[in-house]
C-alpha cells in the first residue's frame, strides 16, 4: 500500500483548505500520461483513504491503490518551497 508521510497528510490538508474545499472533498491520485495527477473528488465505496485530522485528504482507487504499492508520499525542500514528491520504494529501503 502507499505510504504518506506525515509532512505529506498535512500539506494534502494545507492544499484542500488553501482551495476552500467543501466537507467530504479530498485529493484523488489519477493516472495521466508522463505520471500522476492530484485533483479534487470525493469517496467512493472501496477507495483507500488517508486522513488528516479527522478529514480524508487523500484517495485511491482500487487499481491506484494496487500500482502505488510500494510508493511513498513525502514532502521535498526546493527553492519554491516544500512540494510533494511521489517516488518508489526500493527493496533495501522497506
Amino acid at each position: 500500500m502507499l505510504t504518506v508521510t506525515k509532512p505529506a497528510l498535512n500539506r494534502l490538508s494545507r492544499r484542500l483548505a488553501r482551495k476552500e474545499a467543501a466537507e467530504g472533498v479530498a485529493l484523488r491520485f489519477t493516472r495521466r500520461e508522463g505520471g500522476w495527477k492530484l485533483g479534487p473528488d470525493s469517496a467512493r465505496p472501496g477507495d483507500v483513504t488517508f486522513a488528516h485530522d479527522g478529514r480524508n485528504v487523500l484517495l485511491l482507487d482500487e487499481s491506484a491503490a494496487k500500482a502505488m504499492a510500494n510508493m511513498t508520499l513525502g514532502v521535498r525542500k526546493t527553492d519554491a518551497g516544500p512540494r510533494l514528491r511521489l517516488r518508489r520504494v526500493a527493496d533495501r529501503d522497506k
